[in-house]
């Protein structure tokens, strides 16, 4: 296709290249030269460029591709995570904890190594997922752990089951005090206090939890492996534990640690005060989005709207369709939503905020409608976002598309939880996680794993492909279903759109930085069900290997 050196230092040839360029071209062949792509076409071609110092890799007949931006990533709190007992968070994700007796066990075994007053923190579980089928009560997470708080994080990480000893930081003793709080978040029923919390307050009584920054980095670190081998080359992360948070991102990022670039945003996952803070303190200095280099860059002002899809505890318009009195989570109003898209935006900053459920996405579309009136081509310009964007229809697909806004979206978490999504939202699945129909309309949405919330990588793309909930072996509303060149391009050049760098990576093409994987088999020719069970072979960051999948035998 193109080339612009005459000899290059790395050569990849005998391949299935995906350059996601405008025409969707393929090739077999392509060159680096230092850190950017230097040449892109036959092998042929690509012959003549090579020289006694070029390092040459045979494809095989497998692919290349650019590597993955994963738009929407925690790598601290993902890395926290660990099955250890002294882990920053116990993971009971459904991997580690197939059971509410298990997680009870591990609460009791912790408590045996923790001294009193310590806080027992974990995340992951899925009360749908364990035999069970419920969450812990307040009276088993007492008898488990006594003289310790303890944080029970449901997987989406917007429910949260707290002991007693949690809620004394909450001043809530009996019943009658949870009325201090905003209404079902602290939850009574029958007149008992569960021990469930839920929204900003309970965000805000996780903030209690002390992590350590050295907790912090060994967690960024441990994430960043997993983003390696996973063929992630850049992330938006999208909130962390606030100040320290930051710092050590940016830190590990410019000292060439963490290889992997970030779109770091400004928001604290301890809740709204903290986010509302950060934010403030960054629009006071007068600092516009992007600020950085291209392996970190401040990303977007955040706040968060709604509760999860998992739960569910997101606003939706209509009550859920299995429950319909379970509490739909909103943190935010509608005016209140629309004042503060409108501070950020004439900051000239980016806005986004997490909105899953379709009166929360309403929120933001009216909100960014009433500065778009004021002046289109500056939100065009500014590319605004919305988190997560998960339950949608076809008017606010069309009106989002009309102001160039960019969703992120973890259409892959069918894949684990497409079951109970079926059961949660009935016909409103033909509008989850909607791909298919935001890219008809023209809107640049990329694709995000939420993680440590949902499935990773290929098993993320895997999802949005197949539409297939890989846990309980059923096969879900297929309508929002893309194919395998559409779930790349969200995964790969989209990401790089809603981060204002599409002109430096994203896709394979001469001049732009070599960011690229090799997966171990053509992704286009396998049965797409099958794509999950591929691996990364090979992660290069800046024309550098920095993984390299060790062969079985």
């Amino acid at each position: 296709m193109s080339s612009d050196h005459s000899y290059l230092d790395i050569a990849f040839r005998n391949g299935n290249v995906i350059t996601v360029n405008a025409n969707d071209d393929e090739a077999q062949a392509v060159g680096i030269k230092g850190n950017k792509i230097a040449f892109v076409g036959s092998n042929e071609a690509l012959h003549e460029l090579l020289d006694l110092h070029t390092k040459v890799y045979d494809l095989d007949g497998r692919t290349l591709m650019p590597g993955i931006n994963d738009s929407h990533f925690h790598p601290i709190l993902n890395g926290m995570l660990g099955t250890e007992l002294d882990s920053a968070i116990l993971d009971t994700t459904p991997k580690h904890c197939s059971s509410l007796a298990e997680m009870l066990e591990l609460i009791r075994q912790t408590a045996k190594i923790k001294k009193p007053g310590q806080w027992i923190s974990m995340m992951g579980y899925e009360p749908l997922l364990f035999p069970e089928g419920r969450h812990p009560t307040l009276e088993e997470l007492d008898a488990a752990a006594p003289n310790n708080p303890v944080h029970c994080m449901h997987g989406g990480g917007h429910i949260c089951m707290y002991n007693s000893k949690a809620l004394e930081y909450l001043g809530v003793y009996s019943p009658s005090d949870a009325v201090k709080y905003p209404a079902d978040e602290v939850e009574v029923c029958a007149g008992k206090l569960t021990g469930m919390v839920r929204g900003h307050t309970h965000f805000w009584l996780w903030g209690q939890v002390d992590y350590t920054e050295e907790q912090q980095k060994r967690a960024a670190m441990k994430s960043h492996k997993q983003l390696l081998e996973a063929g992630i080359t850049s992330v938006g992360d999208m909130g962390e534990c606030g100040k320290s948070s930051y710092h050590i991102m940016q830190k590990l990022c410019r000292d060439g640690e963490f290889k992997v670039r970030v779109y770091m945003a400004l928001h604290s996952i301890f809740g709204k005060s903290y986010s509302l803070a950060d934010n403030q303190h960054w629009l006071d200095l007068g600092f516009m989005t992007g600020l950085g280099d291209e392996h970190f860059r401040v990303g977007p002002c955040k706040f968060m709207i709604d509760g999860g899809s998992g739960g569910p505890s997101c606003a939706t318009r209509e009550p859920y369709s299995h429950d319909p009195s379970m509490v739909r989570e909103r943190g935010w109003e509608r005016d209140e939503t629309a004042r503060y898209i409108k501070t950020i935006n004439d900051a000239e900053c980016q806005v986004t905020a997490h909105a899953i459920g379709d009166l929360a996405i309403e929120f933001m579309v009216e909100g960014y409608e009433k500065v778009f009136a004021e002046n289109p081509e500056k939100v065009r310009h500014l590319r605004h976002r919305i988190e997560h964007c998960t339950i949608v229809d076809q008017d606010l697909i069309d009106r989002m598309a009309r102001m160039n806004i960019c969703p992120s979206v973890n259409a892959g978490l069918v894949a684990m939880l497409g079951e109970n999504f079926t059961k949660f939202y009935g016909q409103r699945n033909r509008y989850l996680g909607a791909l298919k129909s935001m890219l008809k309309a023209g809107i640049k949405c990329s694709l995000h794993s939420d993680a440590p919330s949902g499935p990773v990588g290929l098993k993320c793309i895997d999802g949005c492909v197949n539409r297939y909930d890989k846990i309980k072996n059923v096969q879900c509303d297929r309508t929002q279903a893309v194919t395998v060149l559409e779930a790349i391009r969200c995964a790969t050049l989209n990401g790089a759109y809603g981060s204002f760098e599409e002109k430096i990576k994203g896709s394979i093409e001469v001049g732009k930085l070599a960011d690229m994987i090799v997966l171990s088999d053509n992704i286009l020719k396998i049965d797409p069900m099958n794509i999950a069970d591929l691996n990364v072979d090979l992660t290069m960051i800046d024309g550098i290997v920095e993984y390299e999948r060790r062969k079985e035998g």
